[in-house]
């Protein structure tokens, strides 16, 4: 028996960073949910959100695939109902706060029917669903909701989708756009009162937009994720 779980490996390295980084900003705030024993929780919304993350695979493969589908729809409930299972500790609190976020799942579910997986726009999409476990996380440790965490970490691990498009299009629009997003970043950050200090690795980012360098994608992963880790220890030892 094949298990369909998700296989981009770049999709795992953002999840686990920015349940790190929430982890790292929750635990540095040094206000962890008092009288609550939070790494329960924690763990079990972790695993929840790993669970609900292969849910994409099968509902893909339900959606191309034209002939039988039942396997891919009861993989597909599998994950889906065993994540939610997962996920109610956390829920019992938090699903009032966060309900508001099911707008990126259900627009995600609709994009990924209409054939458009590798549309800019979902990955886009994708992306904001991998980052939200940032403040999911946090709230978990600390039981506040930090829209200043997740603008962080979304703002960071997006700019790997516009880095990708720069190394596989290479022209002058996508390198443009690349040196564009990280100033805005930038701004949006000082705006956020978030230390600029944490946008360090972008630094790689321009470097690499500009000298536009001839290199291998898996060799632009590990950059990535290099630059994650050190994302995740400027959270740790900047946040505020």
């Amino acid at each position: 028996m094949k298990i369909p779980m998700v296989r981009e490996w770049g999709s795992w390295a953002v999840f686990f960073s920015s349940v790190l980084a929430a982890l790292a900003a929750g635990l540095m705030t040094g206000s962890p949910e008092k009288g609550r024993e939070f790494a329960g929780t924690t763990v079990l919304t972790i695993v929840g959100l790993t669970f609900l993350i292969n849910f994409k695979n099968p509902l893909a493969s339900a959606v191309r695939t034209r002939g039988e589908r039942k396997e891919h729809v009861l993989w597909a409930l599998f994950f889906g109902v065993s994540g939610i299972l997962l996920l109610v500790p956390f829920l019992s609190d938090g699903i009032k706060v966060f309900s508001v976020f099911s707008v990126l799942m259900l627009s995600y579910v609709i994009l990924i029917s209409r054939g458009k997986e590798h549309h800019l726009l979902t990955e886009l999409n994708g992306f904001a669903l991998l980052t939200l476990s940032a403040p999911v996380v946090y709230f978990t440790v600390t039981g506040e909701l930090s829209l200043k965490l997740y603008a962080a970490v979304l703002l960071f691990f997006s700019a790997g989708v516009f880095k990708v498009r720069v190394r596989i299009r290479k022209t002058m629009k996508y390198r443009l756009i690349m040196v564009c997003y990280c100033a805005l970043a930038a701004v949006i950050y000082y705006i956020l009162d978030i230390s600029l200090l944490i946008l360090l690795p972008f630094m790689e980012n321009i470097i690499s937009a500009v000298k536009m360098k001839e290199e291998k994608l898996r060799v632009t992963g590990y950059t990535e994720l290099v630059k994650g880790i050190v994302f995740i220890i400027l959270v740790g030892l900047l946040w505020k």
